[in-house]
């Protein structure tokens, strides 16, 4: 794969649904989420810089096919005010994934692994923090 320069989005993130969570596993966003997870995984493992950014572009693709996508947890909210902002924060988040992503890519094409270690970390929290406002408890 062809590596493209990418824009950067806004500024911190949701992420990684995990099939059968929150997400029924055939919906598109749960599709992309799961795409993005397993670029995830083999990127914090990733010690080729080349393979390294191709599965940060990956991870990017596949969140800008998630950030038209609403989560189920938002589908279910009663029109109006509350359900647009939280439509909003999600379409924030994911925005900051994706420049998260794109520093990661960068990261990797400067042979910087430290800098992607770094990022990995970022990566956590904000799954943490998606999962926290965007999926139902179990």
């Amino acid at each position: 794969m062809k590596l493209k320069m990418i824009l950067c989005g806004f500024a911190a993130t949701m992420m990684f649904v995990q099939p059968g969570v929150a997400e029924d596993e055939d919906t598109p966003l749960a599709q992309q989420m799961d795409t993005m997870n397993s670029a995830y995984k083999a990127m914090r493992r990733e010690k080729d810089t080349v393979k390294g950014a191709e599965l940060a572009l990956e991870a990017q693709n596949a969140m800008f096919k998630a950030i038209i996508e609403i989560p189920e947890l938002v589908k279910a909210m009663p029109d109006g005010p509350d359900k647009a902002k939280a439509s909003a924060e999600f379409r924030k988040m994911m925005g900051s994934l994706i420049s998260t992503l794109a520093s990661m890519e960068l990261a990797f094409l400067d042979g910087d692994l430290a800098k992607v270690k770094e990022l990995v970390g970022t990566l956590r929290e904000s799954k943490k923090e998606g999962h926290d406002k965007f999926m139902e408890d179990d």
